[in-house]
C-alpha cells in the first residue's frame, strides 16, 4: 500500500523530463547553445550515466564528466581543449562500456567527449572539461586560446548524484531529490564584488575584466575546499585593512593563526594586468617573452587559490578583509546568542524564514548567520563536509541566504 504522507523521490526519469521539456523545439533554433544529440540519444547517455554511477570500478564508485558539443564544436581546428581523440570511436552501449572509460575523467578538469552518430552514441575523445572558461577570458584566452560553445554537460559526483547542464539551465539530482538549480551563469555574489573590482583595476577599463576574474578566483576557492570534503567557512569583513586584534574586537572572530601578504584581490588584479593591461606582442620573441609572464602569473594565482583553500580545512573560519587581503585563519566566532537584529530571507525564492531555521542546522551555518546577524556588511560561505557551500551576507535589517551557493557553476558544469 502506498504511504499517502511518504515524499515523491525523483530519479533519472524525472531529470530528463525537465531537461527535454521543449527542448528539440529551442534546439532547431539555436543549435550552437546545445549539445549535438538528439532527444533519444540524451536519454540513454543521462540514463547511462547515472546507472554507471552506481556500479563499482576497482572498489570505488566513479566520478566523471560527459561532454557532448553542439553541432559544429566538436570537429573544429584546432581545438586547443581536446587532450586526445581516439583512433576508433568506444561504442557505448552498456553501463561496462561508460565504467571502464571513467577514470579518464575522474577529475573535475576533464571530461569524456561524446558524439552521436545515426543510432550510435560513442566515446570519441577526451577534453579539458573548462573549454573557454566562459566569464574568465583573461584565465584561459588572452593570448591564443578561443571561446568554446558550451553544449550538454553530464556530471556525475556520486552514486545516483547527476548535475545536467545545457544552454545556460541546470538540474541537479541528488539523494532522491532534483533541484532546478536556475540559469547559468549564476553571479549571487553580493554587494563586496563590484566594489572591490573598482578598487583594484590598475585602468578603468580593466575593472570589468577583474571583476569576471575575482569571481572565477572566488569560486575556484570555495570549489577547492568543497572538493577536499573537510568543510569550512569563509569570510568577508567589510573594512580593509584590519588586522586581528581589530577582528576580535570590532567583529567578534578570535583569530588563532593571523597571517600577512596573502592577497587574493592584490594578485588577481596583478594577473589581469599582465593579460591586458599591456600592448600586444609585435613579434616572436615578445610573443615569447608574453606567454612565459602569462604562465608564470596563472601558476602562482592558482597556486595561491588552492593554498587558500587549504587553510579552511584548519578548523574555524578563514578570515579577509573588503579587499581579500587573509587577516588570518582558524579563527572562531565569539558572536553570542541574542536577540535577532535582522530577519532572514531567502535569496534564492525571495522569501522570509524564521529565524529560528537556523537552530536546525551546524555549527558553522548558525555561527555564520549570527555574525553577519550582528555586523553589517559580512559575507560568510560555509562548506559542508558533503560539499554543498552556503552564503550568507547582510545589508540594512536583512541577512540574505543563497542555498546551495553554485560555485561549481564556473568551469565544467557550463563547458
Amino acid at each position: 500500500m502506498t504511504n499517502p504522507t511518504a515524499k515523491v523521490m525523483s530519479g533519472s526519469n524525472e531529470l530528463l523530463s525537465q531537461l527535454l521539456d521543449g527542448r528539440e523545439v529551442v534546439r532547431r533554433a539555436t543549435p550552437e547553445s546545445y549539445g549535438d544529440i538528439s532527444e533519444v540519444g540524451v536519454r540513454f547517455l543521462v540514463t547511462l550515466a547515472y546507472f554507471a554511477s552506481q556500479s563499482v570500478e576497482e572498489g570505488r564508485y566513479p566520478r566523471f564528466r560527459i561532454f557532448v558539443a553542439p553541432a559544429g564544436g566538436a570537429s573544429q581546428a584546432p581545438d586547443p581543449w581536446q587532450l586526445g581523440r581516439f583512433a576508433k570511436a568506444v561504442s557505448l552501449h552498456d553501463v561496462d562500456d561508460l565504467r571502464r572509460l571513467a577514470p579518464c575523467a575522474a577529475s573535475h578538469d576533464y571530461a569524456l567527449e561524446v558524439e552521436e552518430k545515426g543510432n550510435n552514441v560513442s566515446c570519441t575523445g577526451i577534453r579539458l572539461a573548462h573549454s573557454g572558461e566562459g566569464a574568465t577570458e583573461v584565465l584561459s584566452t588572452s593570448l591564443w586560446a578561443r571561446h568554446v560553445r558550451p553544449g550538454l554537460m553530464i556530471r556525475v559526483d556520486a552514486p545516483g548524484e547527476l548535475r545536467v547542464s545545457e544552454a545556460q539551465r541546470a538540474w541537479g539530482l541528488r539523494a532522491g531529490r532534483l533541484a532546478d538549480l536556475g540559469s547559468l551563469p549564476t553571479h549571487p555574489i553580493p554587494r563586496w564584488l563590484d566594489p572591490l573590482a573598482k578598487r583594484l583595476a590598475t585602468k578603468p577599463r580593466l575593472e570589468s575584466h577583474v571583476n569576471k576574474m575575482v569571481f572565477f578566483a572566488w569560486n575556484e576557492l570555495l570549489h577547492s575546499s568543497s572538493e577536499a570534503g573537510r568543510g569550512g567557512c569563509f569570510v568577508i569583513l567589510p573594512q580593509t585593512p584590519i588586522d586581528a586584534k581589530a577582528t576580535k574586537n570590532v567583529f567578534e572572530i578570535s583569530l588563532k593563526y593571523p597571517t600577512t601578504s596573502m592577497g587574493l584581490g592584490t594578485a588577481v588584479a596583478d594577473f589581469v594586468d599582465i593579460c591586458k593591461g599591456n600592448p600586444l606582442p609585435t613579434d616572436a620573441e615578445q610573443w615569447k617573452s608574453s606567454v612565459n609572464e602569462w604562465l608564470k602569473a596563472r601558476y602562482a594565482l592558482l597556486s595561491l587559490v588552492e593554498s587558500l583553500a587549504r587553510l579552511s580545512g584548519v578548523d574555524g573560519c578563514t578570515v579577509f578583509d573588503s579587499d581579500l587581503n587573509l587577516v588570518g585563519f582558524g579563527g572562531k566566532i565569539l558572536v553570542s546568542a541574542a536577540d535577532h537584529k535582522r530577519k532572514l530571507r531567502d535569496a534564492v525564492v525571495n522569501k522570509f524564514l524564521p529565524a529560528d531555521v537556523m537552530q536546525k542546522t551546524g555549527t558553522r551555518h548558525l555561527s555564520a548567520f549570527r555574525l553577519c546577524d550582528a555586523h553589517e556588511g559580512v559575507s560568510c560561505y560555509v562548506v559542508s563536509q558533503d560539499g554543498h557551500v552556503t552564503a550568507f551576507w547582510s545589508h540594512g535589517k536583512i541577512v540574505e541566504r543563497w542555498k546551495p551557493y553554485p560555485a561549481w557553476v564556473k568551469r565544467s558544469d557550463q563547458y
